[in-house]
């Protein structure tokens, strides 16, 4: 079986292609980067659960991916603030089950004292769980693909 990729024809084609591919480029580089700078420069805290739950996130591709949401209370430098982020950066990290999800929030029951990491730069974006995710390397590879198979549609045009 022969794969024939032939990649996008015509001008239209091609910038929206590029503009895509150029994009997921651009925010896989800038979540990877700034999840790294969230974990590289943080300061511990106690913080205060105030809620938790599991977030539905539809996939349209057959099945359905779960997402741990908690929301926590902490002391920063003096000032008070409340943060809902699970992980460093602004991707989220994704289960495909409700049980795998759930996992994820075991210790962080309404009420409980936890550890919460605070980006020193960036302090009212704490977090929970100091582990990064290769998603963002995942969106910018997509990225880098779409791109060069763009730009090979034009080079044999």
């Amino acid at each position: 079986m022969e794969f024939n990729f032939n990649g996008p024809s015509g001008p239209l084609q091609i910038t929206l292609a590029l503009i895509v591919g150029l994009g997921a480029v651009g925010y896989g580089g800038y979540s990877y980067s700034a999840q790294s700078a969230a974990l590289d420069s943080t300061e511990t805290v106690d913080a205060t659960i105030v809620s938790t739950s599991i977030e539905r996130i539809d996939e349209r591709r057959g099945t359905d991916d779960y997402s741990p949401q908690a929301t926590f209370n902490y002391t920063f430098n003096g000032e008070p603030y409340t943060s809902s982020n699970m992980y460093p950066g602004d991707v989220s990290h994704e289960f495909g089950t409700k049980e795998k999800a759930s996992a994820q929030l075991e210790g962080y029951e309404t009420g409980a004292t936890v550890t919460a990491y605070v980006p020193t730069d960036s302090p009212d974006n704490a977090f929970l769980k100091h582990e990064s995710s290769n998603k963002p390397l995942y969106i910018l590879g997509l990225g880098g693909i779409v791109v060069l198979s763009t730009l090979a549609s034009i080079i044999r045009s």
